[in-house]
């Protein structure tokens, strides 16, 4: 017996996850990026006075600062991304878009039935 699913558009609870999203974003570009940019993390530390230490571990920190700092960038990106499209939703009543429609069963198989 096949389970009748409904579906049901809640702006509120829409509003209330952009709004978790945008609390998050802040947080990332008002405390977390500048500490890599301009604080305390925008330079490596002192790694001792052995040889080689320097060098291997300044590398080493040189490596995880850009990636940290490119993750981090794709974090925000992706966080403006999902706000601007929960924000789309709400403005829109959460109609969706037929395109995505018919495209969505091609990209999650077993999702064909998910507006129905």
């Amino acid at each position: 017996m096949a389970i009748q699913r409904t579906r049901t558009f809640d702006p509120a609870a829409l509003e209330r996850y952009r709004v978790f999203l945008e609390d998050l974003l802040d947080e990332l570009e008002n405390e977390i990026v500048p500490v890599l940019r301009d604080g305390t993390l925008k330079k490596a530390p002192a790694f001792g006075s052995t040889p080689g230490a320097y060098q291997n571990a300044g590398e080493q920190y040189a490596e995880f600062h850009a990636t940290t700092w490119r993750n981090l960038q794709y974090l925000r990106g992706t966080l403006h991304g999902m706000i601007n499209g929960l924000q789309h939703a709400i403005d829109t009543g959460g109609e969706t878009d037929d395109w995505i429609i018919q495209q969505l069963p091609k990209v999650m198989p077993g999702s064909d039935d998910i507006y129905t």
